[in-house]
């Protein structure tokens, strides 16, 4: 049952928590979002238990929901960090109405949908507050419970009092943010995907699915291997499980094997003595020792020679390692996480992928859907970016209008999340430029860099400039010269906002892989 709670009837005559200074100035004290939520966390703790606590921030340009910070208590894996605030949602509810709102019985207001996540985290009543400041509701307050307390109303009316003063605590975190942000003297790379390990968006039944495994297994302690197309979050994922792991306070040390010549691959993972080869004038320490008691990610790992892989698989059974160059054998404590974008039977049947490799690696597998089988979320991201670039780049906001997302939902995305984000980056620009967006404008986006999304499939058919004449040519061939054409139209650039792999949406590793592999020699870079 879900109740619109009026503040009047909440206080009933008489009662009254009379909320001390002492609380009061704890939680002014704070001045991160970590530290100011932990403090109320504790503080609340101290009158009354609960099983959840959490804080929305509302987005109120592109309506959407994110949290301001962890939440304390029982975790709801499966309810997505940003999302639309929808009027069905219990958050959503207390923004459209500006009241308080209680459901006594989760499951069974729910019941015509599917399982609700904080059901099936077994919470069974919640409750939710309007944060208002300066009349504009700056997110929602929810405190959940396991059991229906006796004394539920009288907890409310504490939370009730204190909402204006966390109100007004988090807009001055917010505002504090916002003028660090502004006066950044070395602002996060554009290349870089900059969402908090936490936050990893999601709104389909499959990536529901999908992120309760991943937090079911994160402390297993045990090899896990990520398949997906190229674009679709894999590293990011690897990033969330190690956050979530007993390893999250040690290091992530990440591997792009494309990146590395076959001949320093094994030096770069092992380490190498003194002397080992030419130009060996020091001692290195590779990427694996690096990782101890932490957590070692490699990216694309059938690009990997068979040898390595046997090395590699060795390293897995024994948890012992040498150096290039030397005899004494090393021991090592790191969890591998392993992600790949390939077909792994016909890898293994190319003779590409060793099948004890792969055998050993997929005891726990992960497989991120692709973005055109998870459509209900392109919205939500679509406004994620747009929110985050336009921050990022200092850029006026865009609106899209239902004709242009009904373009982003007919759209195949075979680049996947990072080619969208990549076009909504490009729709900046161009409103930036030119103070406006036609559906043209969308078409050459989504167009520009699509024929290298390279996901591994059979069905998505690569489509060159339209200057090239491609009759005769091979498929290798028309990519090579694709490739060219963008080098010339960037002065040889590779990396950077304005670089090759920017304009083609692909990683920079990833593009300098394909150059070499089709004999492509960079004249300059940035």
């Amino acid at each position: 049952m879900l109740k619109n709670i009026h503040a009047d009837s909440i206080r009933r005559p008489g009662v009254s928590h009379h909320i001390s200074d002492h609380l009061i100035h704890e939680l002014s004290r704070a001045t991160t979002r970590s530290s100011f939520f932990q403090t109320l966390s504790g503080l609340l703790k101290q009158h009354f238990h609960f099983d959840r606590l959490c804080i929305n921030l509302y987005d109120q340009k592109n309506e959407l929901l994110t949290y301001f910070s962890a939440a304390q208590g029982t975790v709801v894996s499966s309810l997505s960090p940003v999302r639309k605030a929808e009027k069905t949602t219990v958050a959503g509810h207390v923004i459209a109405s500006g009241k308080p709102v209680v459901i006594l019985d989760i499951a069974e207001h729910f019941a015509k949908s599917q399982l609700h996540p904080m059901t099936e985290a077994g919470l069974t009543t919640t409750t939710a507050f309007p944060l208002i400041l300066n009349d504009e509701i700056l997110g929602t307050l929810h405190c959940s419970f396991v059991q229906k307390p006796d004394d539920l109303y009288r907890k409310m009316e504490l939370l009730l009092e204190l909402c204006p003063f966390i109100a007004v605590c988090l807009g001055a975190i917010l505002a504090v943010e916002q003028f660090e942000q502004v006066t950044l003297v070395n602002p996060v790379k554009s290349d870089v995907l900059s969402v908090h390990c936490e936050n990893f968006i999601f709104e389909s039944p499959k990536m529901r699915h999908l992120m309760s495994m991943a937090n079911k297994v994160a402390n297993l302690d045990m090899p896990v291997l990520l398949l997906g197309e190229t674009g679709t979050g894999k590293t990011h994922l690897a990033h969330y499980i190690h956050y979530m792991s007993k390893r999250k306070k040690q290091k992530f040390v990440e591997v792009n094997c494309p990146a590395l010549a076959t001949t320093l691959f094994e030096s770069e993972l092992f380490g190498h003595a003194k002397g080992a080869f030419t130009g060996a004038s020091t001692k290195r320490v590779g990427r694996i020792e690096l990782a101890h008691q932490g957590t070692l990610f490699l990216d694309e790992i059938a690009e990997l020679s068979l040898e390595m892989q046997s090395k590699l698989l060795h390293v897995l059974d024994t948890r012992i390692f040498e150096r290039v160059g030397e005899s004494a054998s090393l021991s090592v404590d790191a969890r591998l996480i392993a992600a790949t974008n390939v077909i792994v039977p016909k890898a293994i049947n190319e003779g590409c992928l060793r099948s004890d490799f792969y055998h050993r690696l997929s005891t726990i597998t992960l497989e991120i859907p692709p973005l055109r089988q998870r459509r209900e979320e392109i919205p939500v991201l679509a406004n994620y970016f747009i929110s985050q670039l336009s921050t990022l780049h200092a850029l006026p906001v865009i609106r899209l209008s239902k004709k242009h997302m009904d373009h982003f939902l007919d759209h195949d995305w075979p680049g996947n999340i990072r080619q969208l984000r990549n076009v909504i980056n490009r729709l900046l620009l161009k409103n930036f430029m030119s103070g406006e967006l036609a559906i043209e404008d969308i078409h050459h986006a989504m167009e520009t860099g699509r024929l290298l999304c390279d996901q591994g499939t059979e069905n998505d058919q690569v489509k060159p400039f339209k200057s090239l004449k491609t009759s005769s040519m091979s498929l290798e061939e028309i990519e090579r010269q694709h490739i060219l054409h963008v080098l010339k139209k960037t002065n040889g650039v590779v990396s950077g906002s304005r670089g090759a792999a920017s304009v083609l949406g692909l990683p920079r590793s990833t593009l300098q892989h394909k150059m070499r592999k089709l004999g492509i020699v960079k004249h300059k870079e940035q």
